[in-house]
């Protein structure tokens, strides 16, 4: 059977991919055999192809990921933000809810520097209610105060996570 070099260049990818049939893998192996062009562009098209796609698999999984990243410390801020301004209303309650999401946040944006929310909720906190605070001089023990409070909350939200991605590690096997 006598097939075109055209056919064969289409079919090439495909071979080389892995993703052809049996029957044209046979195909192109027998016409690379006998055709020295196409068996240049073959050996020419692994070459080319596997370097051009690891570069571009890298620098898109890193766009991926930089951006995944981006978003969840931006929720994270929005929430802390939100949570330290509720401090000085009616609806400072909220931040039994608030603060330990922004805890189970922090687990995933800052996976091992986790620890880095609860410092920055009592700075925030502290900063902010101080900020508010400034025409008077005790400024000192009900600012401390919602700042350990909060960062209690934070480190609630951390452990709450942590016993979560342990329970369903269990169950889904993966750990």
């Amino acid at each position: 059977m006598n097939i075109s070099c055209n056919l064969i260049s289409d079919l090439i990818p495909l071979v080389r991919d892995g993703i052809a049939s049996d029957d044209s893998t046979k195909i192109v192996m027998e016409h690379i055999e006998n055709c020295e062009g196409c068996r240049a562009e073959f050996e020419t098209f692994e070459a080319v192809q596997l370097e051009q796609l690891t570069t571009k698999d890298e620098k898109i999984v890193s766009a991926i990921k930089r951006s995944v990243m981006i978003a969840r410390f931006i929720n994270l801020m929005v929430g802390a933000i939100v949570g330290v301004a509720l401090s000085n209303s009616m609806g400072m309650f909220y931040n039994f809810i608030i603060m330990p999401l922004v805890g189970g946040i922090s687990l995933y944006t800052f996976k091992k520097k986790w620890y880095l929310a609860p410092i920055l909720i009592f700075a925030m906190t502290y900063l902010i209610g101080t900020a508010s605070d400034a025409y008077t001089w005790d400024l000192t023990y009900p600012r401390i105060y919602f700042s350990v409070i909060y960062s209690i909350l934070v480190l609630l939200g951390v452990i709450i996570a942590k016993l979560l991605i342990f329970a369903f590690g269990k169950e889904g096997g993966t750990q």
